[in-house]
C-alpha cells in the first residue's frame, strides 16, 4: 500500500499511523480451552490501533490480545513497563496471497486491558466500537448480531482521487482532490468539502490506477473537518486487484524484514503466557483521540 507522507487538511485522522519495527505476540482465543499464538511484525501502529499480518484469519468484531514493547509515547498505561499488554478489537481481516500462500492483514482498535465478562464467558462474542474512553482508547459494547461481510469488501486505504460535481455552471469549489477513507470495487467513502447532496452524480478520477467513472452520492453528512461522502460507482468497478497486489508486495517486504529481525525477549514471550484478564486496571492517561480506520457495522 502506498504511504502518503503528506496528509491533506481534510483527512479524518488526527494522528499519524507510522511504519514500525515492533514485533508482537498475538493471542487468539477460539474457545475457553482453545488458544493459538503467533509472533509477527507490527506494520503500522498508533496510540489506539495497529496493523499486522498473521498466517491465520481473525473474525471481525472479536477481541484478541497483544503483548508488545510499545514506545512510551503511544501508551495509555504501563508507561514504564518493558512490555505493553493490550486487547485489540478486530476491525478488518483481508486475505492476500504471498508466493501462493495465504496471509491475513489484520487491523485492530485498542480497547485497553480490561476484559468484559461476556468475553470470559464466550471468547467468540462479537463487539462493536461506540466511542472513545477518557484514556483515549476505543469504547465498545457487545454486538447484537455477527458481522456480515459485504458483497464487495471494503479496503481501508488512503488512495488519491479527484471528485467533481456534475452540474451546468460548475465552480472551482465543485472539484476537489482528496484521499479515500475506504474503497471497494463498487464505491468509496472520503472526507471532502464538496457541497453534495444524496442522489447527485459526480465524476471520480483515480489517475494512478487509470480508473475514471461516474458515481452516485449515496450519503453525505457533516463531520468535524468537512463532509463524509459515500459514493457508488455506476457501471464500472474499481480494479481492487491492483490494491491487493500492492498490499501483497508490502506484506512480502514485511515478512522479509521479520525474518531478518532478532527474536523477541523471553520477557515478552512470558508475558504472553499470562492471562491478560488477571492484570490490574489501566492508569488513566490524557491525550487526544488518535486516528485509526474503524469498521462501523
Amino acid at each position: 500500500m502506498k504511504i502518503h507522507n503528506k496528509r491533506p487538511k481534510n483527512e479524518k485522522r488526527s494522528a499519524e499511523r507510522s511504519p514500525t519495527e515492533l514485533r508482537t505476540i498475538v493471542q487468539v482465543k477460539e474457545a475457553k480451552d482453545e488458544v493459538w499464538k503467533e509472533i509477527t511484525k507490527v506494520t503500522t501502529v498508533s496510540k489506539n490501533g495497529a496493523g499486522f499480518t498473521l498466517t491465520r484469519p481473525c473474525t471481525v468484531g472479536r477481541l484478541i490480545s497483544l503483548v508488545l514493547p510499545m514506545p512510551p509515547e503511544l501508551r495509555a498505561y504501563d508507561h514504564k513497563e518493558k512490555v505493553y499488554p493490550i486487547m485489540g478489537l478486530v476491525q478488518y481481516c483481508n486475505e492476500v496471497n504471498v508466493d501462493n500462500v495465504s496471509r491475513y492483514h489484520i487491523g485492530v482498535g485498542f480497547v485497553g486491558k480490561d476484559v468484559p465478562e461476556s468475553y470470559m464467558a464466550d471468547p467468540q462474542q462479537g463487539y462493536r466500537i461506540t466511542g472513545v474512553t477518557d484514556d483515549g482508547l476505543w469504547r465498545f459494547t457487545e454486538a447484537g448480531t455477527a458481522f456480515k461481510p459485504r458483497q464487495n469488501p471494503r479496503l481501508w486505504a488512503a488512495v488519491d482521487v479527484t471528485i467533481s460535481l456534475i452540474k451546468k455552471d460548475r465552480l472551482p469549489s465543485d472539484k476537489e482532490a482528496v484521499v479515500t477513507s475506504n474503497i471497494s470495487a463498487s464505491g468509496l467513502s472520503a472526507i471532502c468539502q464538496l457541497a453534495a447532496e444524496i442522489g447527485d452524480r459526480v465524476k471520480v478520477a483515480f489517475k494512478e490506477y487509470d480508473f475514471y467513472a461516474i458515481a452516485i452520492v449515496r450519503n453525505c453528512k457533516p463531520v468535524d473537518n468537512g463532509n463524509s461522502i459515500h459514493l457508488e460507482f455506476v457501471e464500472h468497478s474499481f480494479p481492487m486487484e491492483k490494491l491487493y497486489a500492492e498490499r501483497a508486495a508490502a506484506l512480502m517486504r514485511a515478512r522479509e524484514a521479520l525474518d531478518r529481525s532478532p527474536e523477541p525477549d523471553d520477557d515478552i514471550v512470558n508475558e504472553a503466557d499470562d492471562d491478560i484478564s488477571d492484570r490490574p486496571r489501566p492508569v488513566r492517561a490524557e491525550y487526544k483521540q488518535a486516528g485509526f480506520e474503524l469498521l462501523r457495522y
